[in-house]
């Protein structure tokens, strides 16, 4: 009756730690676009933090930016139009990057899965 020791259970934590954060990652920007969608600032702007980790800082290299400067600012008219912006570019661009788009926005690792945010964009648009 001895104990199994192999190191696949921490490897299996990671993961599944890996797809929690992922998780919440696509839950974010679903809430982000549909309270944009919706016209609801606070909710956008509370989505937007959780994106970002609490702080609402965006890098201004990033896609997200102009959403991120327009609801810092109050901007909704201006968050609606920049996140209409991003939806066209990024739907521009997936199908000549193969989803580097939403790796890119979401900050995923080539090894974890790429259709979540970009799939819930494309489905709010």
């Amino acid at each position: 009756m001895g104990m199994r020791v192999d190191g696949s259970s921490g490897a299996s934590a990671a993961q599944s730690t890996g797809a929690a954060s992922w998780q919440q990652r696509q839950q974010s920007f679903k809430d982000l676009f549909s309270s944009l969608q919706s016209g609801d600032l606070g909710a956008a702007q509370k989505a937007l933090q959780s994106l970002t980790g609490g702080n609402g800082s965006v890098n201004s290299s990033s896609p997200l930016a102009p959403i991120a400067q327009a609801l810092q600012s109050g901007d909704l008219q201006g968050a609606q139009k920049a996140a209409q912006q991003f939806q066209a570019n990024r739907a521009a661009h997936h199908h000549h990057h193969g989803g580097a788009a939403t790796q890119a926005v979401a900050g995923t690792t080539p090894n974890q899965p790429t259709s979540g945010p970009g799939s819930l964009l494309s489905a709010i648009a």
